[in-house]
């Protein structure tokens, strides 16, 4: 199969859509895609919160921007591990020299609807920063068929009122930073809440 490189705008922020054989998934012969956010984006103040611990519960603001309903709204969030994976996990994926040179941590987080009206899932996930300060966004994983298995992509179903799930975000750290914490900010105008990595 010929693989095929697509440049994409996503999220304010230039992405890079890649296209591999395999899905790591069914065994079946068919493309996944993943979109990979080309620069960190600054973190912004955390405004003296403190640092969870893992499994520690907390309480965000959330704005849907991926619905028709844009009023804040309140999310539990609580991470619940965070996991070192290999490179190799994304061989089906065609990575550049400097991605492959990558290390992937997978965060899994579970994300409660306190709220009134249902939520997109594919919005509700956490990133981490460096010892810097500097975040690193999760991956936006497509698989065609079958699943990523050491990072299975969420649901498109919405997450409606008092239902919760555990999702997970893929995240590749560039060779040389290192994961200072995990970070959740469901409104840009409200702080962060953090969480340490272990």
């Amino acid at each position: 199969m010929t693989t095929r490189i697509i440049t994409v705008a996503a999220a304010a922020a230039f992405a890079v859509s890649l296209a591999a054989c395999g899905s790591g998934g069914s065994g079946d012969d068919q493309p996944a895609t993943a979109s990979i956010a080309e620069d960190p984006v600054p973190a912004g103040d955390a405004g003296g919160e403190d640092t969870l611990a893992l499994g520690g519960r907390a309480v965000s603001a959330f704005v849907d921007y991926g619905s028709e309903h844009t009023d804040p709204t309140k999310v539990g969030v609580r991470v619940v591990k965070v996991r070192k994976g290999r490179i190799s996990d994304f061989k089906d994926f065609d990575l550049d020299a400097k991605q492959r040179r990558s290390v992937p941590y997978y965060v899994d987080a579970e994300f409660e609807n306190l709220g009134h009206f249902a939520l997109s899932r594919n919005l509700l996930q956490a990133s981490v920063e460096d010892g810097d300060g500097t975040e690193y966004r999760p991956l936006n994983l497509i698989v065609l068929s079958g699943t990523f298995r050491p990072c299975p992509e969420y649901s498109s179903a919405k997450l409606r009122p008092g239902d919760s799930f555990t999702g997970c975000s893929a995240i590749l750290l560039p060779k040389g930073a290192q994961l200072d914490r995990v970070r959740f900010q469901g409104d840009v105008t409200e702080d962060p809440v953090f969480w340490a990595p272990n």
